[in-house]
């Protein structure tokens, strides 16, 4: 397995030209908010806009805009506030984030979307080792924060490298120096950095240390019919040639 680094929407669209799977990392906070969801059984449909959640058929409603909640929304994108709602399994969910789901949509047309982050990283590595060809290509795509780097998504995607290294994948040259980057910044700069500040702020504190919680959440959301689901769900199976 041949695993790179992209950034943002350009990063995605070009592992998806590339026949790349790709691995979507928003992990302040949507990656680690869908995570949780398809932990508890929930089937997770990413939209770019808002109108577009206000609209789809679903049982709740998750947004953010500028990390604040969006109005009339049921919950903001925060992992702690959802793991404690506990969502009903089976229950369809709309999630529309500033970020993230923006890069999901950039993603269309890869042969495989997964949602990674701190919490899944372990889960996330393990899974595309061991169900991917050889010869296969994996992109882990760094959402960033309209349009600039984010300390916290590179971390996370570094994370997630290391792992498919550490079980034998190829780092192409930018994942080996994500890695690297990541292994040398302390735990201190990403709840100082300034999406933890504007998070804090808002009052998601506790969402800081969730988030950054390696292997907290080990569950695998894979993007199938426009959804996410927990890999290796009968509705995964059932899909697979």
């Amino acid at each position: 397995m041949l695993a790179d680094y992209g950034a943002g929407e350009k990063g995605a669209r070009g592992a998806a030209r590339q026949g790349a799977a790709v691995v979507v990392v928003d992990a302040y906070r949507a990656s680690t908010t869908i995570a949780v969801l398809v932990a508890h059984g929930a089937r997770v449909v990413p939209v770019a806009s808002i109108e577009e959640a206000e609209r789809y058929p679903a049982d709740f409603r998750i947004g953010e805009r500028g990390s604040a909640k969006v109005r009339g929304f049921d919950f903001g994108n925060s992992p702690t506030e959802v793991e404690e709602a506990r969502i009903p399994a089976g229950s369809t969910v709309a999630l529309s984030s500033t970020n993230g789901t923006r890069i999901i949509d950039a993603a269309h047309g890869a042969p495989a979307i997964y949602i990674g982050a701190f919490v899944n990283a372990g889960a996330v590595a393990e899974e595309l080792l061991h169900s991917s060809p050889p010869d296969s290509r994996v992109t882990v795509v760094g959402c960033g924060w309209r349009g600039r780097r984010s300390s916290e998504d590179e971390s996370a995607a570094g994370e997630i490298l290391s792992r498919l290294r550490e079980g034998g994948a190829k780092l192409e040259e930018r994942a080996e120096r994500i890695v690297e980057e990541h292994r040398g910044r302390p735990r201190k700069a990403l709840l100082t950095n300034t999406a933890a500040r504007r998070i804090r702020r808002l009052g998601y504190e506790r969402d800081l240390g969730f988030c950054l919680a390696r292997d907290a959440v080990p569950v695998v959301p894979r993007l199938v019919d426009g959804a996410f689901l927990r890999s290796g769900s009968p509705a995964i199976r059932s899909r697979t040639p």
